[in-house]
């Protein structure tokens, strides 16, 4: 495993990030093919817009029923809810990231942010200490814990969870059918079972969107999504810590594999036992870091049976519009930068760089934010299960 930085940032977001990139935000549908909101499951053909669809190669197959994988199909993705944390007076937040979701076939419920300097110090699990974005900290804390609050008061099997400042490809449905494809295969399902859950059964944690993922030392299992053009080109690559060595793999690769944790909590999916183990953990029990290092070290640590499993390059990162920098948060001022258009981290064709031509339909204008630096592929997703790459 390496840790890769090959796009830097100024120094001072590298701290906003751990403290406050977090909680950034608290912090329908259209009938386009291009996006594939009706995509063909079972398919082993490119769609006529030029997504592609899947074939199976590799070492080691799996034969998933394609049934397990039709739920994916539904408004909520796959899960029994989707939630988006928002706080209630970021209201441009909220448009913005449900424009994203009407034109991607999904909708989702809003969870509150919660404002950490009016929480009673005695509803806090341990005693943060005064520092700079402390109350922000704690703000972001909450929010996240009431999203696992809310699966379980709902005893809702499971949630997927987006911050609002969250971004995704234009082939996200797509990505996640892949996705799911993969997190079967790792979480062992029997050849031929529908599992409950399109994603398997018996997960904890689903880390979709992140700025770090390491992968689990003795578990050398990949998932290999080969020919993928929403692949992040190498150089556009930017992550906070440790990830996958990607060195075995060419430029339109990703893998699916288990994970000992990560930094960043732009999408995460929770299941019914994985919230009420969060909530145990990080407001039960001691607890007085940032959120995502706690998910973190849910993960990380095995004696609490807490399975996650996650994606890289990502496939939910963080967007910046266009206008003033100082929208980007509500914590840190930071230096003005008044940018004239946006951009999104690690994302090839950003939805909300996209909305207006998937509104009007004119697939053409699609644009990618690194224009001649994604090869133009041919064929279909090729998904490989591997008991140990490289071979």
């Amino acid at each position: 495993m390496i840790i890769r930085e090959t796009q830097k940032k100024p120094a001072f977001l590298f701290g906003l990030t751990l403290f406050f990139l977090l909680s950034l935000g608290l912090l329908q549908r259209n009938h386009i093919l291009l996006h594939r909101s009706d995509v063909d499951i079972g398919a082993n053909t490119e769609s006529a817009a030029g997504e592609r669809t899947t074939a199976f190669s590799g070492s080691k197959q799996t034969e998933l029923p394609e049934a397990s994988l039709k739920a994916l199909r539904n408004e909520t993705l796959g899960f029994e809810k989707v939630f988006v944390i928002n706080l209630p007076k970021r209201t441009d937040k909220l448009d913005a990231i449900r424009l994203s979701a009407s034109v991607t076939g999904f909708n989702f419920d809003v969870i509150d942010g919660q404002n950490g300097t009016e929480m009673s110090p005695k509803a806090l699990p341990g005693a943060f200490k005064e520092s700079r974005g402390r109350d922000a900290m704690i703000g972001c804390w909450r929010s996240h814990m009431q999203a696992a609050h809310n699966i379980v008061n709902n005893r809702l099997s499971s949630a997927l969870i987006f911050e609002d400042d969250a971004d995704w490809d234009i082939s996200f449905r797509s990505q996640l059918v892949n996705f799911a494809r993969g997190s079967q295969w790792l979480l062992n399902t029997p050849s031929g079972n529908t599992p409950r859950s399109p994603y398997g059964d018996n997960w904890d944690l689903l880390w979709l969107g992140h700025c770090a993922l390491a992968p689990i030392k003795d578990d050398p299992r990949r998932v290999l999504l080969e020919n993928d053009p929403s692949t992040t080109p190498f150089n556009h690559r930017f992550n906070l810590g440790e990830i996958p060595d990607m060195t075995h793999y060419d430029n339109t690769t990703r893998i699916v594999y288990a994970t000992d944790g990560g930094t960043c909590l732009y999408a995460y999916a929770l299941s019914y036992r994985g919230a009420q183990k969060i909530l145990f953990h990080l407001s039960m029990s001691y607890y007085n870091r940032p959120v995502d290092f706690g998910i973190h070290d849910m993960c990380n640590d095995h004696s609490r049976g807490f399975r996650c499993i996650g994606i890289f390059p990502q496939i939910v990162d963080s967007h910046r519009g266009a206008g003033s920098s100082l929208k980007d948060s509500d914590i840190s001022k930071g230096d003005e930068v008044d940018r004239k258009k946006g951009f999104s981290y690690n994302i090839v064709r950003s939805t909300r760089l996209n909305v207006e031509h998937l509104i009007d339909g004119e697939d053409a204008k699609i644009e990618s934010q690194w224009p001649g630096e994604v090869p133009e592929l041919e064929g279909p997703v090729k998904v490989s299960f591997r008991e140990r790459f490289p071979d």
